[in-house]
């Protein structure tokens, strides 16, 4: 019995499977970004708030050198 034939793959075929893997990586480095980054902020504000010594506000301290952790 002979098979019947594969399907050929083409280069368009093959770019358009790397550009989905490309798009899924892309689309989770992001969403792991953005997870880091809230969990970053609320790191910070969850020591500060521990901290009776600073003051409780919603800006940042960007001009300020950081305080001594203690």
């Amino acid at each position: 019995m002979v098979e019947q034939p594969a399907k050929e793959i083409s280069v368009a075929d093959v770019l358009m499977g790397s550009i989905g893997i490309t798009g899924i990586f892309l689309v989770g480095a992001v969403v792991f970004g953005f997870l880091l980054g809230a969990a970053f902020i609320m790191f910070r504000r969850w020591q500060d708030s521990r901290d009776q010594d600073s003051p409780v506000d919603e800006t940042f301290q960007l001009t300020q050198p950081p305080r001594p952790r203690t």
